[in-house]
């Protein structure tokens, strides 16, 4: 019996295929290519971010709101060339990573997408570019507003820190609250939270980041030790802008309270957050989240996680 290869088209990998899946053992399943075809697509979206963020950085304080929210290669490429603005690229990720960080064309823009423009259409737009927690973080500031509740559907409401599920914490989330909410005219009293379960999606999401293994890592003695301790989420280039500085954006610093390991040597803490925008920051996200927080277009909230780290996962990280 003679090999046909035209009845045997090769896949994406160079492998033969069979009718009706053959004995080909190395088949991909549907899974499988769901996955790769995901894959694919978000490395094609971070390439497009990354185009666009540099396009921006070009345009400076004559990109518009719609530029900023809705501009794509083609639409800011085209402007460039129309206002002679060819070719003025700002060398390295640092230098665009600034422009961006100064540029107040762009904090003015996501001043109206974060604020009192904010909609589905804004929501889908953080939650594609910037990624789910960023995006679910920045729903639940607008409380009564939110436009995906699928966000919390795994966590306790908390009326605010004296609430009895947290009755363990009141004193450090009243002084916590109190603290990072001082230059905003709310009351302590009034400031709601929310606890995300251990198996909820946001809670999970912490549990497998890649910055988070490394706070644990740089952390290993204390948590042995049983004690608390505090970590920070980094910006990755560019700052604020694609997914893979999701848990910046959403979370940035946080404290991590009651580490322990259960006796099947699993890690067990809670993670402790105010959605705040911290005055000095410089970066363009950080500067409209705080301006329409004073405008009181976004709420003040706190937020629990709690996480555990799987032992064969946790042997992983400290190796």
């Amino acid at each position: 019996m003679s090999w046909d290869e035209n009845k045997h088209p090769r896949d994406d990998d160079g492998k033969f295929t069979f009718k009706n899946g053959g004995d080909n053992k190395n088949k991909q399943t549907p899974a499988e290519i769901l996955y790769k075809n995901s894959k694919i697509k978000k490395e094609e979206e971070m390439i497009k971010q990354k185009e666009k963020s540099k396009l921006l950085d070009i345009l400076g304080n004559k990109a518009t709101h719609a530029d900023v929210l809705f501009g794509d290669e083609k639409s800011l490429s085209k402007k460039i060339k129309e206002l002679g603005l060819d070719g003025k690229m700002t060398g390295g990720a640092s230098g665009v990573d600034k422009k961006l960080n100064d540029n107040e064309a762009l904090t003015k823009g996501l001043q109206a997408g974060i604020g009192e423009n904010y909609g589905k259409l804004q929501h889908g737009i953080a939650k594609s570019v910037s990624g789910k927690d960023t995006a679910g973080m920045l729903d639940l500031a607008h409380g009564d507003k939110m436009n995906d509740k699928s966000y919390i559907k795994d966590a306790i409401k908390l009326k605010n820190f004296d609430d009895p599920a947290v009755a363990s914490d009141k004193e450090y989330l009243k002084a916590k609250v109190s603290k990072q909410f001082k230059d905003y005219d709310f009351k302590t009293d009034d400031i709601k939270g929310y606890f995300f379960k251990k198996d909820s999606e946001p809670s999970k999401r912490v549990s497998e980041n890649k910055d988070f293994h490394q706070i644990l890592k740089d952390n290993k003695e204390t948590i042995l030790n049983g004690k608390d301790f505090s970590g920070r989420f980094p910006a990755h280039f560019p700052k604020g802008v694609l997914a893979n500085s999701n848990l910046k954006n959403a979370i940035g610093a946080a404290d991590f309270k009651h580490p322990y390991l259960d006796k099947e040597g699993n890690l067990h803490v809670k993670m402790y957050d105010t959605y705040d925008f911290n005055k000095n920051a410089t970066d363009a996200l950080n500067k409209a989240g705080r301006r329409e927080m004073e405008k009181g277009n976004l709420k003040p909230y706190f937020s629990i996680h709690d996480i555990i780290i799987p032992k064969d996962k946790l042997d992983e990280i400290w190796k």
